[in-house]
């Protein structure tokens, strides 16, 4: 495994603004743990790594080794700990999760280790020892079909052999018992920030990154809004070589020319409150399911879960139980609020829905169609609890670090932007940069996200979101832009 950046990407993560005595004296201690790994004690190697992040407590290969040591030690938990908090700030890196998800092999926690692996393959869908160790994880977990599948598209004929034989004659425990003694033999782990040339003293030799193809990968389809209560305007549609990104339409405006409407005064009786509540009736878009978006308001239909911000509410209809939702890493709750203040996610439990009021806002609504992707956090309004979730941040050295939401599976979604999302692509070997504030979201798994100054020779003007690889992008185009 390796880290896919370049010394100048990891110089962007990783905090290293210590004095030169300090940057010698990292040196030397991780030096010093890295060729106690090699020779095999993991114990001196743990003192070692555990100096060397004193000084650079953020540095993402130190973090890594330590967190090899502590595995070899049998220490898992906090082994666990290191590897989720790597994943919370290099949300994009495979290498970290399938190092989390043997983690979990070697707790027995196979339902965790499948998600691990299974989002490593969303990210790289060819690393091969991903492949490998879902197929280890599925057979300790029982489900040896699986298991078979996975093994063969790792080459490993070997175990695609037992897991048939076991098919046939043994019985599940059994084999499932058998994927855990394989988690005994050497070498589970390579370091995620490896350099790409092994150096004498390393410890395992770093394979090559795999090459991908994920424009087959990604597919985004837009939902058809519910009928609206009035026409509303023409919605601009984004379209891409993909699929289209159909955005709800602006909210009405006065024509040129024209004063808004003014009661007069009237001798006239006032209506009765029938006649009033009759003619005044709330133009509340009727939803067949997930969301509708109409010229002034946004209605959410929840039959079972769905996780939704509340932050314009006019009205809501049904049985309905809301609950705050916390940040996820790797599949499990922090105590960390998704969300702040009025803006924060909730989770709405039972039948009935909720009419948003657009206040200004465009609303966009997307459907999931089993391919990973990345949103920022502030623009994600709602989605299903179908859609899996997990929080990440890319850092800043200077400035606001950019919180995102990695979504995986099937399921419809909401966004709240300024304007309406258009989509640009991500060459390879041509990055693309803008304006950090005006990322909706991207999708693609060879797309490595970092944060640098506009203009390098004048920070005043702000921080743009650097996106390499191959992918496309969603950005938020003002009105007027």
């Amino acid at each position: 495994m390796i880290d896919p950046r370049s010394r100048a990407e990891r110089a962007i993560f990783d905090e290293d603004d210590s004095d030169l005595a300090d940057n010698q004296e990292f040196d030397r201690a991780l030096s010093a743990g890295n060729e106690a790994l090699s020779q095999g004690n993991s114990a001196d190697a743990r003192v070692a790594l555990e100096k060397a992040l004193r000084y650079k407590p953020r540095n993402q290969r130190a973090r890594n080794l330590l967190g090899l040591s502590l595995f070899k030690l049998g220490e898992l938990s906090r082994a666990e700990e290191i590897y989720r908090s790597l994943i919370e700030d290099h949300p994009a890196d495979p290498t970290l999760r399938v190092n989390l998800g043997l983690v979990f092999l070697k707790q027995n926690a196979s339902a965790d280790a499948v998600r691990c692996f299974e989002t490593a393959l969303d990210l790289a869908p060819e690393h091969q020892k991903a492949q490998n160790y879902l197929g280890l994880a599925l057979a300790q977990k029982g489900e040896l079909a699986r298991a078979r599948e996975w093994f063969l598209k790792a080459g490993n004929d070997a175990m695609a052999d037992r897991m048939a034989l076991a098919l046939q004659q043994s019985p599940i425990r059994a084999v499932a018992d058998s994927a855990t003694e394989a988690l005994s033999e050497e070498q589970p782990f390579t370091p995620a920030t490896e350099e790409r040339t092994a150096k004498k003293g390393d410890t395992q030799e770093i394979p090559r990154p795999p090459q991908l193809d994920q424009a087959s990968r990604a597919n985004w389809v837009a939902t058809n809004p519910g009928k609206p209560a009035a026409p509303p305007v023409m919605p601009e549609i984004a379209r891409t070589s993909l699929g289209a990104v159909v955005a709800n339409a602006p909210e009405p405006s006065n024509p040129a020319g024209v004063s808004a409407e003014v009661p007069e005064p009237s001798a006239d009786s006032p209506p009765s409150m029938a006649q009033y509540t009759s003619a005044k009736r709330l133009p509340v878009p009727d939803p067949a399911g997930g969301f509708a978006i109409g010229p002034s308001e946004v209605s959410i239909q929840v039959r079972g879960e769905m996780l939704t911000r509340l932050d314009g509410l006019v009205a809501s209809w049904g049985s309905l139980t809301m609950k705050p939702e916390l940040k996820r890493f790797r599949g499990k709750a922090t105590d960390k609020p998704f969300g702040e203040g009025s803006r924060r996610m909730l989770r709405a439990s039972g039948e009935g829905r909720y009419v948003i009021s657009r206040e200004g806002r465009c609303f966009t609504a997307l459907e999931l169609a089993d391919e990973p992707a990345y949103f920022r956090e502030e623009v994600l309004f709602a989605f299903e609890e179908s859609i899996l979730f997990e929080n990440g941040r890319v850092p800043s050295k200077g400035g606001t670090d950019l919180h995102l939401v990695h979504l995986r599976g099937r399921g419809k979604l909401l966004l709240a932007t300024f304007g309406v999302p258009r989509a640009v692509d991500v060459q390879k070997g041509e990055p693309l940069r803008f304006p950090m504030d005006q990322l909706v979201g991207w999708h693609g798994p060879l797309i490595q996200p970092r944060l640098v100054a506009m203009v390098e020779e004048a920070p005043e003007l702000g921080v743009a979101l650097e996106l390499a690889g191959e992918g496309r992008a969603l950005l938020d185009v003002p009105p007027g832009r």
